[in-house]
């Protein structure tokens, strides 16, 4: 007869268990944090700026990867104010392609021609670095000692936020140039407008009796 120690029992007890696992609160936390992490990065439309200065930006679930040097050392303030001003004439330069863009697919008859994100793809691009490099310069100009500051409601925006805008704006200026976004005759009839007129046949009626 075959004999059975404690430590067989104990084992045989044991057995097909699971390995108990100490899920310490830190554990947990760095799971959290990690995943949290991994979704911000999948996120779509998310800029992710890289430790080389780097930056992954999306317009209108567009990607553009985009990698901006600061200028030399030895660059005086006039010459980066200079910089800043021909920065800021490539962002309005690109806003006007924009429009033209847009105003091409909106009045071409042709069936074929259908509007796509390609053809802003480089318009986009240049815009974005030029809000890159004022981002850049703004502060060093400041840092040297001259005197700059972001102008205007939009160059406050993020970055991505700012290019949409200008998207948004080429889009609205040619549809208000076009007349696209007027405002259509339904047929119905203007409260307003019946009763101005109203009152002028009123002031008319009672100007004549009093000169008859």
């Amino acid at each position: 007869m075959k004999t059975t120690s404690v430590s067989d029992v104990f084992a045989w007890l044991h057995k097909g268990k699971p390995p108990i696992k100490d899920n310490s609160s830190e554990d947990i936390a760095d799971a959290a944090s990690d995943a949290i992490g991994k979704a911000a990065l999948n996120k779509s439309n998310v800029t992710v700026i890289s430790a080389n200065g780097s930056q992954k930006i999306y317009i209108r679930d567009v990607e553009y990867n985009l990698r901006v040097s600061k200028p030399a050392h030895g660059v005086g303030v006039a010459e980066l104010k200079r910089s800043l001003d021909r920065n800021r004439e490539m962002l309005e330069k690109n806003h006007q392609k924009m429009m033209a863009i847009y105003r091409h697919f909106r009045t071409n008859t042709d069936p074929l021609v259908i509007e796509h994100e390609g053809a802003y793809r480089t318009a986009t691009k240049n815009a974005l670095v030029a809000r890159a490099n004022i981002d850049v310069l703004i502060p060093l100009i400041n840092i040297k000692g001259g005197d700059a500051e972001y102008e205007g409601d939009e160059e406050g925006l993020p970055i991505e936020e700012h290019i949409e805008q200008l998207r948004f704006d080429a889009e609205d200026m040619v549809d208000y140039e076009l007349g696209l976004n007027a405002q259509k005759d339904d047929g119905t009839v203007n409260i307003q407008s019946v009763f101005i007129a109203g009152l002028i046949v009123v002031l008319v009626v009672m100007l004549l009796k009093v000169f008859l």
